[in-house]
């Protein structure tokens, strides 16, 4: 007999999100075209972590101008499974705190002279996917994806898509907890952008579906 699996309905979010995600399964969320791919973007230096050989993780999220797009992808994994955890104790409270908290610490913030997206803009649109999701699913599903995101590990996130362009490249990464369907498949995308032609640092999260 096969195994049955519970299903996720889709939300209906009207906004659309433009740098780096976390997709649901086939729910709805088109990726924006990116405003400022080809801009000269700046950013205070105050605001960046120092640059390291691979990707610094103590502040804003940060490789240098010369990187190995297979290694990045590699140790950004363990971030992919840290905000699938976050996203699903999201649906399940409806509290976006430790998603914001995560924004605060590894996201570029917006400033005077640059085209950067910002904490609020990455926030909001979070914000809008989670009460989406919430007024068409029910708390007894919502909770159980909970407990099933939660068994999400670093070897179990797989690698749905890299992309390197001008100015920005864009890391995405998928799990599907095996008590789902594949409309249970949640998807995270990293968008890091170029400042100065030189470093590169994560300006948005989200989630595509």
């Amino acid at each position: 007999m096969k195994q049955r699996r519970m299903k996720l309905k889709k939300g209906m979010v009207m906004s659309t999100i433009v740098a780096c995600s976390l997709l649901f399964g086939s729910m709805g969320f088109g990726e924006e075209t990116k405003a400022a791919t080809n801009k000269t973007q700046q950013a205070s230096k105050s605001s960046i972590t120092k640059v390291s050989a691979t990707v610094s993780k103590k502040g804003v999220l940060t490789y240098p101008k010369k990187f190995s797009m297979k290694k990045v992808t590699s140790e950004l994994k363990p971030e992919a499974a840290k905000l699938i955890k976050i996203y699903g104790n999201s649906l399940n409270t409806g509290k976006t705190t430790s998603f914001n908290s995560y924004v605060n610490k590894h996201v570029a913030a917006h400033g005077k002279n640059d085209y950067l997206l910002g904490h609020k803009y990455v926030k909001d649109n979070y914000s809008k996917k989670i009460k989406g999701m919430r007024k068409v699913n029910s708390k007894k599903t919502l909770s159980t994806f909970e407990k099933a995101l939660n068994k999400v590990t670093t070897s179990k996130v797989g690698v749905e898509s890299t992309y390197k362009g001008k100015g920005f490249a864009t890391f995405t990464y998928e799990f599907r907890p095996k008590e789902f369907d594949a409309f249970g498949t949640v998807t995270v995308k990293f968008s890091f952008t170029q400042l100065n032609k030189d470093k590169y640092v994560l300006e948005n999260i989200y989630f595509i579906y």
